[in-house]
């Protein structure tokens, strides 16, 4: 016989061999790794839910759940579970139904026939604040005229469209007389619409007498970097 047809006997009888063996141990188990979703003869079954929907999710350890993605796994009966609810923004965990009933979070449980187990949440979904570059900020100034005593005149600043609960920095850059420039860090916090408000006066002290315009660029930006300028034309009598 050749050394090509013997090593094909070899193959040959390898091959063979292995499907007698595979024949003698029963059905198989799919590793705990896989995330397989099938069962096998004696297995022991967890089947989680999240309630509500949305609310948030629950992972175990081993990692094999990860529901509203997969929610019903099969482990080796006996096998110890830790399952952990996390929860959207707006909503706090409440309590455990089945098997890990009366648990706080996370559960343990030892997994044995078909256990169920549901993460009760409770709240409502609160949005992210949107990013800063799908906000457009405005700002605008109220000139009045006042007495000099100390206010000469009075600048009332409107901020709108700024993120939400954000600090505002004003910067003034005097442009008549000119007078330098200068910023007041977090001054303000705009609110949940991302609006806000602030007062200035002017008492036109100049390095001396002044009368006559003045003129200054302003602008406020919040703390994510959305910012919007305006100019103040007042007037120092």
């Amino acid at each position: 016989m050749s050394s090509r047809a013997m090593r094909w006997v070899l193959l040959t009888l390898t091959v063979a061999g292995v499907a007698a063996a595979l024949a003698t141990t029963g059905q198989s188990k799919p590793p705990e790794s896989d995330g397989s979703t099938y069962t096998w003869t004696g297995a022991a079954t967890l089947s989680v839910d999240v309630k509500p929907w949305g609310g948030g999710y629950v992972r175990s350890d081993p990692y094999l759940i990860d529901c509203p993605m997969a929610c019903l796994r099969a482990f080796e009966p006996n096998r110890e579970v830790k399952l952990t609810a996390y929860m959207t923004p707006g909503h706090t965990f409440k309590a455990w139904e089945g098997a890990c009933a009366g648990q706080g979070n996370p559960c343990t449980i030892r997994v044995s026939g078909a256990m169920e187990v549901t993460a009760v949440l409770e709240g409502e979904y609160v949005p992210p604040s949107p990013p800063t570059g799908s906000v457009s900020p405005s700002l605008s100034v109220d000139v009045q005229a006042g007495d000099c005593d100390p206010q000469c005149f009075t600048m009332g600043f409107t901020g709108t469209g700024y993120n939400p609960n954000s600090a505002i920095d004003i910067t003034f850059s005097y442009v008549t007389p000119d007078g330098g420039s200068g910023t007041d860090e977090d001054v303000v916090t705009s609110d949940a619409a991302g609006a806000w408000s602030v007062g200035y006066y002017e008492n036109c002290e100049f390095d001396g007498t002044y009368s006559g315009p003045v003129v200054i660029d302003v602008a406020a930006t919040d703390a994510q970097g959305a910012s919007a300028s305006t100019q103040v034309n007042g007037t120092c009598p």
